[in-house]
């Protein structure tokens, strides 16, 4: 019987690294007493009231694809510990004639022992609704003593002591500039520019984060000029979670706010900082209009250099790299194209297109390069499909050697860790070849393509079904040239 063994602890702190362990020696105990094979360890350190946790999630898209036989928990709060979460396992397991067995024995499906589910599933959402409540209690608490309780401090500030103090480097100075630049009339993205081009530190670059972009963002700029902790308040309690089995949160009256009056350093006088907020409002009225226009090739035109989309820019009457119009020159060059001039580009090849197209000779083309492809795709299939069966047997050896303590459960996790990331990167790649296989036919006739386009033509001008119909994508380059790209197979034939 393979096993999907569900490991969960709630922190990274040395107590819970050892209820791991704990956990795991149980399994393994549990694994050999019964002579079951383990298909997988799923191990979280989160809580257990989100269904977001990244383990959890693969152990239900295997569950989904049947991988296993049985799911395996300490107990189901392990699993679970929201009511609505464990039924949806529940669901599912029943649905892919699944067994859940907890090692409590509160729960084993295997033994018909089920019916306790919905009230064991009950009573650990209760436990953890109390417990979220006197966390958000003891927070309250600390906030109130004028202790920032945010796990990343504003832009300009850093930690020390549960206190907020000046960080010792140019990221107040930054804050300082930013207000006074939309003071003196620069809205949110010139300033970010402005902030790139001079190579400031963003925020997400300042705490370390691993994913923290190279430039800064308008919304960024717009978050620092609206916080209030830069006036010396500690301002929190702003927003709250809905209840402890959702993540989604909703604004707090203003007046329920927990405002701390000079808890830290200021970096902006409260005379700038309002001035900066009634400045904001002013200028949102003057801005109000309505929705903008989708112009004919949004989310066709791509810069051939950088890869971003163009955005049409009313006043060029054309589109332009929305990197350069973000960021500016030192990010990419204009990559400008005129709405107008793009419309006859187009519009005439695809009139050359449908005059001059030889259905025998791009029909013959076509099915050169159909078999072409085919063939090609028919021998990668077969490669992924040996090493997917190679890696499939090398994990069951894996196992084996696990059972047997021929090797130590970290050597064991590093080399299914290794071999799993290979197998989906294999099975990935063999569903775009299958899918690559399956799109070589020919059926769709070069002579209906002809009478499209040419029906299509008896419009006096270029359309957003034409666009739709035949363009997939157009590349434009340095110099305003284009080159576009069809939706029919004949595409690579044709480009302007």
């Amino acid at each position: 019987m393979r096993c999907a063994v569900y490991i969960r602890v709630s922190t990274d702190k040395e107590e819970q690294k050892s209820s791991l362990e704990n956990q795991r020696s149980l399994f393994y105990q549990y694994l050999e007493d019964k002579g079951w094979d383990i298909f997988d360890f799923y191990v979280d350190v989160e809580s257990g009231t989100t269904d977001k946790r990244k383990n959890l999630q693969r152990l239900i898209q295997d569950a989904k694809e049947r991988k296993f036989d049985t799911i395996l928990a300490k107990e189901l709060s392990r699993l679970a510990r929201n009511e609505g979460l464990a039924h949806q396992i529940k669901d599912l397991a029943e649905n892919k004639r699944i067994h859940i067995v907890t090692l409590d024995n509160a729960i084993n499906t295997l033994d018909g022992n089920r019916h306790m589910f919905g009230l064991y599933a009950w009573m650990y959402e209760q436990e953890s609704q109390r417990t979220s409540t006197r966390i958000k209690a003891a927070l309250s608490s600390k906030a109130k003593r004028g202790e920032f309780k945010g796990s990343v401090p504003p832009y300009g500030y850093r930690m020390n002591s549960g206190k907020l103090v000046l960080a010792e480097d140019d990221t107040p100075n930054n804050v300082r500039r930013m207000f006074r630049m939309y003071l003196e009339g620069k809205g949110f993205d010139a300033i970010a520019r402005t902030l790139t081009r001079e190579g400031c530190p963003t925020p997400a670059q300042v705490v370390g984060k691993k994913n923290a972009g190279l430039y800064w963002q308008g919304t960024s700029v717009k978050k620092i000029l609206t916080n209030p902790h830069y006036v010396g308040d500690l301002v929190q309690g702003r927003q709250t979670t809905v209840s402890v089995t959702s993540k989604v949160r909703e604004e707090v009256p203003i007046d329920r706010h927990i405002i701390t009056e000079g808890a830290h350093p200021a970096i902006i006088s409260r005379g700038d900082f309002e001035a900066v907020q009634q400045y904001m409002q002013g200028r949102k009225r003057q801005q109000a209009k309505p929705k903008a226009k989708k112009h004919l090739f949004t989310n066709y035109l791509f810069c051939a250099d950088c890869g971003k989309a163009l955005w049409y820019v009313q006043y060029r009457k054309g589109y332009v790299c929305g990197n350069y119009y973000k960021h500016g020159k030192h990010v990419c060059s204009q990559h400008s194209v005129k709405e107008k001039e793009l419309i006859e580009v187009v519009l005439t090849d695809i009139r050359n297109m449908a005059e001059t197209l030889n259905e025998n000779e791009v029909m013959g083309r076509l099915e050169s390069k159909a078999a072409q492809a085919k063939r090609q795709a028919e021998k990668q299939i077969l490669s992924l499909q040996r090493r997917i069966e190679k890696l499939k047997e090398q994990k069951t050896g894996l196992i084996r050697l696990l059972a047997s303590g021929t090797i130590t459960e970290t050597e064991y996790k590093q080399a299914t860790e290794s071999g799993n990331a290979e197998l989906f990167s294999l099975q990935d790649q063999l569903k775009g070849f299958q899918s690559l296989q399956a799109g070589t036919d020919t059926g769709d006739s070069v002579v209906r393509l002809k009478k499209e386009l040419k029906q299509f033509l008896k419009l006096a001008e270029l359309t957003s079904e034409m666009v739709h119909r035949f363009i997939d994508k157009i590349e434009v380059q340095a110099d305003g040239s284009v080159n576009i790209h069809y939706k029919f197979t004949a595409s690579a034939l044709y480009t302007a």
